[in-house]
């Protein structure tokens, strides 16, 4: 057998497998591809760099900081919030003690005191002093008037009626019932 196997005929001229039209074409083509790049990576940082985004990282960074430094002041703020709150519900809670002090006031006359003052849910308790019996009666009719009008009490129950001799003053505790 033949030592030297040859399988190409050496008479006939090898060509390469691109020619060179073909590698002109691509080279071409790599040099657009690389133009359309670097345009692209241009127009990219132009556009970030034009952007609003570092400005409106520092806008964050500054807010952050605001807040950070306020955290103080927001705690003040919500304290302040929960106790205006709470009192708000204490005050529409409590009873409006100034319409029953008032109708009671009304009635008061001459040199008339009063020594003591218990309201409560149940009922009004007074005690009040004067140095005239003629002050206590029209006192006690004023009151009688508002109960029959039901303006503020369904009920008046004098308690007590006392002479202080060394001071000539006469005391009375009446108790005052509320309408329901």
């Amino acid at each position: 057998m033949n030592e030297k196997i040859n399988l190409l005929d050496p008479n006939k001229k090898t060509a390469s497998f691109i020619s060179v039209q073909h590698f002109q074409v691509m080279r071409i083509i790599v040099i657009a591809f690389l133009f359309i790049v670097s345009v692209s990576s241009v127009i990219l940082f132009i556009l970030v760099s034009l952007s609003p985004l570092p400005a409106l990282q520092k806008q964050e960074q500054t807010l952050e900081q605001t807040l950070s430094q306020s955290r103080g002041e927001i705690a003040k703020i919500a304290l302040l919030h929960e106790r205006t709150s709470s009192i708000t519900t204490f005050l529409s809670q409590r009873q409006m003690l100034d319409q029953t002090i008032g109708l009671i006031e009304s009635k008061f006359s001459g040199d008339m005191k009063v020594t003591s003052l218990q309201v409560t849910n149940s009922g009004t308790i007074i005690t009040v002093e004067s140095s005239s019996l003629q002050d206590l009666d029209n006192f006690f009719n004023g009151l009688i008037v508002l109960i029959q009008q039901k303006k503020g009490f369904s009920q008046a129950t004098l308690v007590d009626l006392a002479n202080d001799s060394s001071s000539n003053e006469y005391d009375a505790t009446i108790r005052l019932d509320p309408l329901h």
